[in-house]
């Protein structure tokens, strides 16, 4: 049986990819830090144990017995110098405590953004990546197997942009975007287990499908509800959404800004042929989203 150890096992991603890798048969640990909601929305059958990414000690017991490890943390900000971010000194603590274990391999989510910086159309750097970039080194060089995933724009996301019968779409989006799912990302996952083809390497995460967003949401909401209609808003809304700080604002602006400018190609052909292709349209994966 396949086993993995999952940290961020209850995130909009890490949910459905937690709940699909169960599915498919792997014995899966997951680091959280609050138990109760954990076990509250995982299935019955994952290991649930407790684990800060801030805290070495408590990731010294939370993963010990642990083989392979997934991280699928966040940042959802560029002050690189704050004193703590879980993908900077947060991995690097589980990279430090994986080394003192034995732990064979360890895969992480980034952005595709992190590996093909030619997509920007206007040079411009995603900022995030100034703050995640350093751990993925100290991983590259720990001696430890590693697996990065460079995911493009994830469908499972769509929902969160629809309010009151209206899928909200802030800034212009012409060009085209390979959408990938969870359920993509959780089979590529699942193959790469145990699989020395998927050590030490970078993989590009990415559907069949390149079309701009848009024309994705008008896909995704004839299939998740035909009554909610599509609006396109200026980059100038977004002082009027009612954000809760400034930096928030600043940090919206800076990410609709670079995915504005954000051409992809499809380059995924060596995932594919070592890690599976992708078997869900955007209809298809809108269809999951409406069962579950």
């Amino acid at each position: 049986m396949k086993n993995i150890t999952i940290i961020g096992a209850t995130g909009t991603l890490g949910l459905p990819i937690t709940k699909k890798l169960n599915s498919l048969g792997v014995q899966v640990k997951a680091v959280v830090r609050d138990i109760q909601k954990a076990k509250e929305i995982l299935p019955d059958s994952v290991e649930v144990v407790y684990g800060d990414v801030a805290n070495k000690e408590s990731l010294k017991v939370a993963l010990i017995g642990s083989k392979t490890v997934y991280l699928n943390l966040n940042t959802t900000t560029w002050n690189v110098d704050a004193p703590f971010h879980v993908e900077r000194e947060g991995i690097i603590n589980v990279i430090d405590v994986s080394k003192e274990l034995g732990i064979q391999h360890i895969m992480q989510i980034v952005g595709i953004d992190s590996s093909h910086p030619e997509f920007a159309t206007t040079g411009m750097e995603y900022k995030t990546n100034l703050i995640r970039k350093p751990a993925m080194e100290y991983l590259k060089n720990s001696g430890i197997n590693y697996t990065f995933f460079h995911c493009s724009v994830f469908l499972d996301s769509f929902p969160s942009f629809i309010q009151e019968q209206e899928f909200a779409i802030i800034g212009n989006h012409s060009y085209p975007v390979y959408f990938t799912n969870t359920t993509q990302l959780a089979g590529n996952i699942f193959n790469a287990i145990d699989n020395e083809e998927a050590h030490n390497k970078a993989f590009t995460i990415q559907g069949k499908e390149g079309v701009s967003f848009p024309e994705a949401a008008k896909k995704f909401v004839g299939i998740y509800n035909s009554d909610i209609k599509v609006m396109e808003y200026p980059l100038d809304i977004i002082p009027h959404l009612g954000l809760p700080t400034k930096e928030d604002e600043q940090f919206m602006e800076h990410m609709l800004t670079y995915v504005e400018q954000l051409k992809e190609e499809q380059v995924s052909q060596k995932t594919w042929e070592i890690l599976g292709e992708p078997e869900l349209s955007i209809d298809d994966f809108a269809k999951t989203i409406v069962g579950r």
